[in-house]
């Protein structure tokens, strides 16, 4: 249902499938002085984690075939061909319905808590305007278990100095309907539900 919708709405987008563990990382900071040829930017890895850069993990004991989409400067734009805000990824699974879970990632590389509040934010900012892409497409349904994750993979959880509340989690679900995690990995119990 999911993968459906997407390559009837963003045909663009490329969709990968993996049944193992994945490891997203974004190297676009640390090679951005590069020659052009030698620049990268959001990479997936399965089942074997990259060894030069840190990264977020979606743990997949299930062995569950998962769809992913890495986002770049042409995944959504405005009509006058402007770059929108996004995220970096999105994961799902490969055969889903309308109680399948849908995961957006954002990464954000900082080693300085002191710059956590401000980067948080902002990757929160970019989680949610892309769920909004999807979500006005009618990509996913109300129904199914939508997953809005900011990670800051140089730093152990719980990140320092920025916090959600139990209160506000749960305010965010009852009035967006979204579950949003600051993690450096989620572990997939089934096509339904991440465990976070």
């Amino acid at each position: 249902m999911i993968k459906t919708k997407i390559t009837s709405n963003f045909p663009h987008h490329i969709i990968t499938t993996k049944d193992d563990d994945i490891h997203i990382a974004d190297y676009t900071e640390s090679t951005k002085n590069l020659p052009a040829h030698l620049r990268r930017s959001v990479e997936i890895f399965s089942p074997t984690p990259p060894t030069d850069n840190n990264y977020f993990t979606i743990k997949n004991s299930s062995k569950l075939d998962l769809d992913n989409i890495i986002f770049d400067h042409s995944s959504f734009v405005r009509s006058n061909g402007s770059t929108l805000s996004q995220c970096e990824s999105c994961s799902f699974p490969s055969v889903s319905n309308s109680d399948s879970w849908i995961l957006f990632l954002e990464l954000k590389y900082s080693n300085n808590p002191n710059r956590n509040k401000q980067n948080l934010k902002k990757a929160i900012k970019q989680l949610v305007k892309t769920r909004g892409y999807y979500s006005t497409n009618s990509t996913f349904l109300t129904s199914n278990n939508c997953y809005l994750i900011a990670s800051l993979p140089l730093q152990t959880e719980p990140f320092a100095n920025f916090a959600l509340t139990q209160d506000l989690i749960s305010r965010i679900k009852i009035k967006y309907n979204f579950i949003l995690r600051l993690k450096n990995s989620v572990e997939v119990l089934d096509k339904s539900i991440l465990l976070v």
